[in-house]
């Protein structure tokens, strides 16, 4: 048995907010008691372990301090480099070297040098564990050359990569991978990257799986939080048919709420009695109405911090009322249309009679003739 886990991304503090950063940390806490309570062979994290390429050293520490439980269960925690993991800077080493080379807390796998893969005893089952770093949409040639060249041979095989799908990812250069490139040969592939779970049986066998972010770093994995919820997968490898087994994580509620200006009390008193617990969400507003009303709303909004952690705008979607929407007619020349247009928006006929010499006139002497005369009749 293993347990999947991926983009835990340790240190992030969205909102600039302590507690957040807990929030991070506390689903982490979690997983790590449910591979033990599990008694699993391995933890297998598919990249973006820490935040930034250079975590601080609370979220060091942290990571630290739960590892050494781990290995003194027995637990190994074998991990590739996310995007997030991958230095900025040439020649700068890996985080994952430090822990895994330096101090023989992880393993770690890139993929492109040794070791190629990590064996583990799963109950008297041989599972290698094979993997290879992220890899920019720029080395997808590399990617390719570096899964063609994989030869999988144990008796049960897993490939942990943390790439982007073209069938999840359609859009350009978001993704480096289709599904059909994957090499044959394993029985889990084990995937990062994007922040939703997802599984699917690949048509030659074989389970793909996209642990997803155990808690919500950005806003719109919220739909497919409450949909497929936050965590990990634990997975048997010990029979001919691979098991997955999802499990959840209790992370902080987050939702996308509409408030607005001309009835934004009742509409607070109704997000404050839906989210009466002791577990405070994260809300996003979205604001609408009329925004000569928005000044008051936003001072009302500050009764959100009774319920809230933290709320922020999401999107002003107020509109100004008093803004008359002005049509020209569809027909007749140039001229006749900015006159039609000119009238409608409360100029008089001499005044767009100037404002047609003005156009016409651009170029000449007389241009600063006329507007002088239209001057004269605005004051």
């Amino acid at each position: 048995m293993i347990l999947h886990i991926s983009d835990t991304h340790l240190g992030s503090r969205r909102y600039n907010r302590d507690s957040r950063e807990q929030d991070v940390y506390d689903v982490f806490s979690q997983l790590i008691d449910v591979a033990i309570r599990e008694h699993v062979r391995a933890i297998v994290h598919s990249g973006d372990l820490f935040d930034v390429y250079k975590p601080g050293n609370k979220s060091l520490k942290f990571f630290v301090d739960k590892v050494k439980i781990l290995r003194d269960k027995g637990i190994d925690f074998i991990n590739i480099p996310g995007d997030h993991d991958t230095p900025k800077v040439r020649d700068e080493v890996y985080t994952q070297r430090l822990l895994g080379e330096s101090l023989g807390l992880i393993k770690m796998l890139l993929g492109d040098q040794d070791p190629r893969y990590v064996e583990i005893d799963d109950g008297g089952v041989k599972v290698r564990v094979y993997g290879i770093r992220s890899m920019s949409t720029v080395f997808r040639d590399n990617l390719l050359n570096l899964l063609n060249s994989l030869k999988p041979e144990g008796e049960r095989n897993v490939l942990m990569l943390h790439q982007g799908f073209r069938e999840m990812l359609p859009y350009d250069n978001a993704w480096q991978l289709e599904i059909g490139s994957l090499p044959r040969g394993f029985q889990y592939y084990a995937c990062g990257h994007l922040h939703s779970r997802d599984t699917r049986v690949l048509p030659w066998g074989g389970i793909l799986a996209v642990a997803g972010s155990p808690e919500i770093i950005r806003e719109e994995e919220i739909e497919g939080w409450m949909k497929n919820g936050k965590g990990g997968y634990l997975v048997d490898l010990s029979k001919k048919e691979v098991e997955v087994h999802k499990v959840d994580v209790d992370v902080r509620p987050q939702e996308v709420v509409r408030i607005n200006t001309a009835t934004v009390e009742q509409d607070i008193e109704n997000i404050k009695k839906k989210f009466n617990s002791k577990r405070k969400p994260i809300l996003h507003v979205i604001l609408e109405g009329d925004s000569s009303k928005r000044g008051i709303a936003m001072k009302r909004l500050s009764l959100l911090t009774e319920v809230a952690e933290f709320y922020r705008i999401y999107k002003d979607e107020t509109t100004d009322s008093q803004v008359r929407e002005v049509r020209a007619e569809s027909k007749g020349t140039i001229s006749e249309l900015i006159a039609d247009y000119l009238r409608k928006q409360g100029y008089n006929d001499e005044e767009v009679k100037l404002i047609l010499e003005v156009i016409s006139k651009y170029d000449s002497d007389e241009a600063d003739e006329i507007l002088k005369r239209f001057a004269e009749m605005e004051r």
